[in-house]
């Protein structure tokens, strides 16, 4: 294939895991040149082996995959997408800062509260563009990645008019290259409309360590998820973010139907003895609902128990 847009000539995408994997796999396939930043030895050796392989709602196959370790790469980038956990962001994003120039655009496309404020720390708001992704890709192991649907549109936005330019003109090119993406002006919304399922869904995943549709097929597990989203909603609206309750119930439901199968990142990161995202979600909720002086015992609860199973603690 031959990539339709001009102005991407470098994109670099900092991760190689589901989402890392995924947006490099389809902008590959499409014809753009792509360096992957990983700080794993043995995935780096794996890839440049084996290549990249995406499959589900499509099947692509990569050879020669330009990945390296963080520091090798000087030359500044027009383009980069982060896609590592959360809580590694910000020393991620340490890492590529000489490849990050003035005309350089950065995209954060992590679930979760809080994490542009990360980025924006090091890089002009001017230049930071958010993202909301919102397809389940689950890593089967390095350099193969499977995507099972496509629930909607994925998002970007900007808080500036020249981010927000660069946004809709990148989700034209991803939308071209095959992940069906939208800009929108109202982004902070997006990420609460994101969030609030993501919060409630992935815990409770984690914790019961089955599919995420056996949610919905249990009463109690089903009303317990639809609580802690009402609860993390009242902190969105301190917040200032207006989402309508009936349309998150709607949205969970949906998204445990299309998604049955699907295991969260949340539980694999448990299943696999590593540190979870739970501080920017749950925890999130709790440190807002603190500074509002608003209780949040369910996240609260959810918060606790993530944290004693974190590293395989039972």
């Amino acid at each position: 294939m031959y990539k339709d847009f001009t102005g991407f000539d470098n994109i670099c995408i900092v991760g190689t895991g589901a989402i890392g994997g995924a947006f490099g796999g389809f902008l590959s396939d499409a014809g753009y040149e792509v360096t992957f930043i990983q700080k794993n030895e043995d995935i780096i050796n794996e890839i440049k082996e084996n290549g990249l392989s995406i499959s589900g709602v499509k099947d692509i196959h990569l050879n020669n995959v330009t990945i390296a370790p963080p520091g090798s790469i000087t030359q500044k980038h027009d383009l980069i997408l982060f896609a590592v956990k959360a809580y590694s962001l910000e020393e991620a994003l340490k890492s590529t800062l000489p490849i990050i120039g003035e005309n350089t655009y950065v995209v954060c496309l992590q679930n979760g509260l809080g994490i542009s404020e990360v980025i924006r720390k090091y890089v002009n708001e001017e230049q930071v563009i958010e993202g909301v992704v919102w397809f389940p890709a689950t890593m089967v192991k390095p350099g193969y990645i499977k995507i099972l649907t496509f629930y909607e549109q994925s998002i970007l936005g900007g808080r500036s008019y020249r981010s927000q330019e660069y946004a809709k003109k990148l989700a034209l090119l991803l939308t071209s290259a095959g992940i069906p993406t939208k800009a929108v002006d109202n982004i902070s919304n997006e990420v609460w409309r994101k969030a609030i399922p993501v919060i409630a869904s992935n815990s409770i995943n984690a914790i019961t360590r089955t599919k995420l549709g056996i949610i919905s097929e249990i009463p109690e597990l089903k009303e317990s998820l639809f609580a802690v989203a009402k609860e993390s909603l009242k902190i969105a609206r301190a917040e200032g973010i207006e989402l309508d309750e009936e349309y998150l119930r709607r949205s969970m439901l949906s998204a445990l139907e299309k998604g049955y199968e699907h295991k969260t990142s949340m539980l694999l990161d448990l299943v696999n003895n590593r540190k979870t995202e739970i501080d920017f979600l749950n925890g999130k909720i709790i440190e807002l609902g603190k500074k509002h002086n608003i209780q949040t015992p369910l996240n609260l609860l959810i918060y606790g128990v993530i944290k004693a199973l974190e590293g395989g603690k039972f």
